[in-house]
């Protein structure tokens, strides 16, 4: 009787510190998912791949705290999680009705306040900037040891122009009539 009575004791006494430890570790997690940590982790997990010199890894360690901060204050200004999920579903929904690129948009565009709207921009715009800055430190040896998902979004983010499209603003030429 006393072993049970003893294993008894030690079992009320060892679930509470359990649940505190994983309320901690839930709670860390959905701080870091507030900030973007989420994102900031899975480029650096992409780059593991790949040999970061000293000076490359300040230049990523900067690039984070820039894109977590933007991401912060895009919280406080309105980027809710609710706000994200919303915007997935509606573009899932979207995707499966068949819709791609400008109907797409436009289909987001009517399901969402012009507020709204522009705190996607910004995400957008940070996103692109973390991109553009980790591709721009990263050698061509480097880049070829990305994994491949990880390749394509440093390469189109290190081409990509600001403010220009695909072609860098060398797109088609309207015909001069003579």
């Amino acid at each position: 009787m006393k072993p049970l009575f003893s294993l008894a004791l030690v079992v009320c006494f060892a679930c509470p510190v359990l649940a505190d430890d994983e309320a901690a570790t839930k709670k860390k997690r959905a701080g870091n998912r507030q900030a973007g940590g989420w994102m900031a982790r899975n480029v650096e997990k992409s780059l593991e791949a790949v040999e970061l010199t000293d000076e490359q890894k300040e230049k990523l360690a900067d690039a984070k705290k820039q894109f977590t901060s933007e991401l912060k204050e895009l919280r406080e200004a309105g980027l809710t999680q609710e706000l994200m999920k919303k915007r997935m579903e509606a573009q899932k929904a979207a995707r499966e009705s068949g819709l791609k690129r400008k109907d797409l948009a436009a289909k987001l565009k009517e399901e969402f306040s012009e507020d709204e709207q522009a705190l996607f921009a910004k995400q957008q715009k940070a996103v692109a900037a973390m991109r553009k800055s980790v591709a721009g430190m990263l050698t061509p040896e480097q880049m070829e040891k990305l994994p491949e998902q990880a390749r394509k979004q440093f390469t189109a983010a290190k081409q990509r122009g600001e403010g220009k499209g695909k072609k860098n603003g060398k797109g088609k030429k309207k015909k001069q009539e003579a």
